[in-house]
């Protein structure tokens, strides 16, 4: 599967609700053709519609694995986004 198409995969997943990496990863590991061979972090970060939103922290895990990061489509924060405060 190609970069471009797996980006498509990745922007339709996420413009229902926000994702985190794994879920992400599961997603694409279930279809066919996906080698799994990306870097999805880093595909999604050069993608300018797919935004990283924040990370899910493991809890109760020590090591030295980084905590997922959670993404969504710039559509989706545009329309969740709170309303900034008028300043008087």
């Amino acid at each position: 599967m190609e970069a471009e198409k797996i980006r498509l995969v990745i922007r339709k997943y996420l413009s229902e609700q926000p994702r985190n990496s794994a879920e992400i990863a599961a997603l694409l590991a279930s279809r066919e053709g996906y080698s799994g061979s990306l870097d999805l972090a880093l595909l999604m970060e050069s993608d300018p519609n797919i935004v990283r939103i924040g990370t899910v922290r493991k809890s109760g895990m020590a090591g030295s694995t980084p905590p997922l990061s959670e993404w969504a489509t710039e559509e989706w924060v545009k329309h969740h986004e709170r309303a900034k405060p008028e300043r008087n």
